[in-house]
């Protein structure tokens, strides 16, 4: 399951497991800041072979585009013509 505040949309991040450590493709390290305590538990992506990425909740956050602004609604004044 991919990390997504709202539950709305999954957000599915692939990324280049060239430019990754080892522990960071194993899902053991932050794909982000490499922290392997506590362990990475929020999926942020996957790879090319759909092995799951994960980062730590602080990274996640920053990774991951902010949820979107809610709506305003609709006034329940109306105008009136004269």
């Amino acid at each position: 399951m991919s990390w997504d505040p709202t539950g709305a949309a999954r957000l599915n991040l692939t990324f280049d497991p060239e430019d990754l450590t080892g522990p960071q493709r194993d899902g053991d390290a932050c794909v982000v800041c490499h922290r392997k305590w506590p362990r990475p538990r929020v999926r942020v992506g996957r790879l090319p072979d759909d092995a799951p990425v994960m980062a730590c909740e602080e990274c996640a956050e920053a990774l991951l585009p902010a949820p979107p602004a809610p709506r305003h609604k609709p006034s329940a004044r109306r105008a009136t013509l004269p």
